[in-house]
């Protein structure tokens, strides 16, 4: 494989992907039915495309947030509302004072080979409602005629959409090639080297913790990881929205590594994104983006381009849901993911078995909220399934399932993300009982195509004509 890989248009291939789900959306009606397992029938999508959670917010963040809300509507907020620093409406210091401890706290991890980050207020920006307006920014900074932004396999579904809105084009680098979905050192390397030897490069989009895949990694893969970043001497992005759903998330940006220039301190190098929608539930309103970096001029060129003033109402609210939310809230919800996650491996593997082959593989490690899985290739094959596009069209017309394809990540591997935690029929109905029924869709469907049933012939049942295709 090579150390590098032209991808399809990105945004095009999302646009694709939107678009061809309406239109199956308007085949498709509450009352459709599918059919599972043993005779079982279902009614309705299951909608494991989506990014929510189903978790709700901390009793002590919603009891805070409901005195903020009266102090707005009914009483007086308190004193320090008036304060012109703390809720300035561009960058109001209580916000980036709680983003530095409370969103950017595990930067300062320290350990024998990790020196870590205290990060100060000043070295933080945020912006209302979403962490992608500050991603979007950030780009923009980096932009410039004929440039590459080098994105190793597996990045966020939008990212590509934000990335190309600057113009730049987009290369990734494959991923270790077994089921780990990790970041491959060495092929970053090689790609990075060549864009830069060409003078294309114009930095790095990471994202860590993984989605729609969770890699783990030591702390020696991710030093490789760090001094190959360092070595480019390129500006580089992670977005770190899943770091507190992780539960051993080490931020790359903690890290110092030793190059042949010298030592290399990450921190003035990478560009940390975040926010509170995640790992706090936040919405609405209440929710803010984040970012951090000890490069202080390229925080400031971002920050000049983040013109859309917060409200002091928006601040009062996220800083009510940022102050009140404990460490207790996060462990507690990842106790919940993990056996969520559980639940949804013992499914496949009993999906498997029963079946007698490897229909099911689970990329990656078992965290978060989202499952990637990749389908027996030759099932596949079989079927006329020559793209991830294609698979996650497939699920939504014969089993009613509505997936990511990975495709859509920069990934060549023909597989789906799933959001197995809060898989829903209709907004704010999230339940994470469906996952039994989602899997036994999937079992059925792997049953018939292992049966003969092909692409083509479920196309003709609905009389669809096939989704086009976008090649690089």
């Amino acid at each position: 494989m090579s150390a590098d890989r032209a991808v399809p248009d990105i945004a095009e291939l999302s646009t694709r992907s939107e678009a061809r789900k309406r239109l199956v959306r308007r085949v498709l009606t509450a009352s459709t039915r599918f059919v599972g397992t043993r005779g079982r029938m279902y009614s309705g999508v299951i909608d494991a495309y989506h990014g929510e959670t189903g978790l709700t917010m901390d009793s002590a963040a919603v009891a805070a947030l409901d005195r903020a809300w009266d102090e707005l509507l009914h009483t007086q907020p308190p004193a320090d509302y008036a304060d012109g620093r703390l809720y300035d409406k561009r960058q109001p210091l209580v916000l980036r004072e709680l983003a530095a401890h409370k969103l950017f706290g595990r930067l300062a991890i320290r350990a024998d080979d990790v020196p870590g980050v205290r990060v100060r207020p000043d070295e933080v920006i945020v912006c209302p409602y979403s962490s992608t307006v500050i991603l979007e920014e950030a780009i923009a900074t980096l932009a410039r005629p004929g440039g590459v932004i080098v994105c190793p396999e597996g990045f966020y579904k939008s990212a590509g959409i934000h990335i190309q809105k600057s113009g730049l084009r987009i290369v990734t680098c494959p991923a270790t090639p077994d089921d780990r979905f990790a970041i491959d050192p060495r092929a970053l390397a090689a790609c990075l080297d060549r864009y830069r030897r060409s003078g294309e490069l114009c930095g790095v989009v990471l994202t860590l913790p993984g989605n729609p895949v969770v890699a783990r990694y030591s702390r020696a893969e991710l030093l490789a990881i760090g001094r190959v970043l360092a070595e480019a001497d390129t500006p580089v992005i992670c977005d770190m929205a899943f770091d507190q759903i992780a539960a051993a998330h080490l931020p790359i940006a903690a890290l110092a590594v030793t190059t042949a220039a010298g030592p290399v301190r990450l921190y003035d190098r990478v560009l940390t994104i975040t926010g509170n929608s995640k790992g706090y539930n936040a919405f609405g309103p209440c929710k803010i983006g984040a970012a951090c970096t000890g490069d202080a001029a390229w925080l400031a060129r971002i920050q000049a381009r983040l013109t859309i003033a917060f409200q002091r109402e928006t601040t009062h609210l996220a800083r009510a849901v940022l102050e009140h939310t404990p460490e207790s809230y996060f462990e507690h919800n990842r106790k919940i993911m993990a056996e969520q996650l559980g639940r949804s491996l013992d499914l496949i593997d009993d999906l498997n078995r029963r079946l007698g082959r490897k229909a099911l593989r689970p990329l990656g490690f078992a965290e978060g909220m989202f499952l990637s899985v990749v389908f027996d290739e030759a099932l596949l094959d079989a079927a006329g399934i020559d793209s991830a596009a294609r698979l996650e069209d497939l699920l939504l017309l014969a089993a009613g399932i509505d997936s990511v394809a990975l495709d859509r990540t920069g990934s060549p591997r023909r597989g789906v993300r799933l959001n197995v935690l809060g898989p829903r029929k209709a907004p704010r109905q999230e339940s994470r009982e469906l996952a039994d029924e989602l899997f036994d869709r999937l079992e059925r469907l792997v049953a018939d195509l292992a049966g003969g049933l092909t692409y083509r012939a479920v196309l003709a049942e609905y009389g669809l004509p096939e989704p086009d295709s976008v090649t690089p």
